[in-house]
């Protein structure tokens, strides 16, 4: 058995939400010196789980980080031996993938870096990718619902229908420590703003996990001047009634200066309607 490391090649589609989504994985056997990278080769997979996504820029981008992570194996294959002894830091995988990935505000970014066991470098690459990248971007991971899944799926349909889309626009808030954008909003006296959230995920504290993020943000939303409508186009916890008391309770407020409104799948073809009636009083 040898021991090698590896690190999951990660898309961060939006910094305010956090989404992300594996794509690729690099592994470093230093016996061997084998050092490889396999990655996405089609963005059709992930497309519908994020709204103005470039997938010609991602795959151009790990197309090359591929190629920077080959180059700098051939150059390991011309080490001296006792080099790897003699300086085994030098040779560690965060260090190889730091130089081409400089630590940053990019969307393209690695994950730390972890250690285990096989008898076969390349067959270690096959496994983890298909279990930590090609597993989440088959259709089968749609289970998994992003929160731009949710509006593209769920709630742009009635929108649409109803022809309402187009009369949203870009709202940025401005607050004390922060601007938070929205991407659909629309102004009748007071800003409405609407932030797709999928709540179906599969563990439950990655639900309060983000329960608590968006929590925080209202806490900072209230520090802005202007008053807001908010409302959370939500997609549910499956079959768990505990969550989404804890959703509805922690999230839903109303206050003289922002009112958050959780709204569920199930209310999304009213809730559009409403939506509709609201802006031909505006007119």
């Amino acid at each position: 058995m040898k021991t090698f490391e590896y690190q999951v090649v990660r898309y961060l589609h939006d910094r305010t939400t956090g989404e992300f989504v594996n794509v690729g994985i690099v592994l470093f056997e230093p016996e061997s010196r084998f050092l490889d990278a396999k990655v996405l080769t089609k963005f059709s997979r992930i497309s519908n789980f994020f709204e103005e996504f470039n997938g010609y820029f991602l795959l151009s981008t790990l197309k090359h980080f591929q190629k920077e992570i080959r180059s700098v194996n051939v150059d390991l294959l011309f080490f001296n031996s006792s080099d790897f002894i003699k300086f085994p830091d030098k040779f560690g995988l965060l260090e190889i993938t730091n130089k081409i990935l400089i630590p940053d505000d990019s969307a393209l970014f690695v994950s730390e870096s972890k250690k285990a066991l096989d008898l076969d470098a390349q067959k270690a690459l096959d496994d983890l990718y298909d279990r930590l990248v090609d597993k989440y971007t088959t259709d089968s991971a749609k289970e998994i619902h992003s929160d731009a899944y949710a509006w593209n799926k769920i709630y742009k349909t009635h929108f649409d229908k109803l022809g309402i889309t187009a009369q949203l626009k870009d709202h940025t808030v401005k607050t004390d420590n922060d601007q938070i954008k929205f991407d659909k909003a629309w102004k009748n006296g007071v800003w409405n703003c609407y932030q797709s959230l999928s709540f179906d995920l599969k563990k439950d504290d990655a639900i309060k996990n983000k329960v608590y993020k968006w929590s925080g943000i209202i806490k900072e939303l209230e520090s802005s001047k202007e008053k807001i409508n908010l409302y959370f186009l939500t997609t549910s916890p499956k079959a768990n009634e505990h969550l989404k008391s804890f959703i509805k309770d922690t999230l839903s407020q109303s206050d003289a200066d922002i009112n958050v409104t959780i709204v569920t799948e199930n209310e999304a073809e009213q809730f559009a309607r409403k939506v509709k009636t609201a802006l031909e009083k505006t007119y």
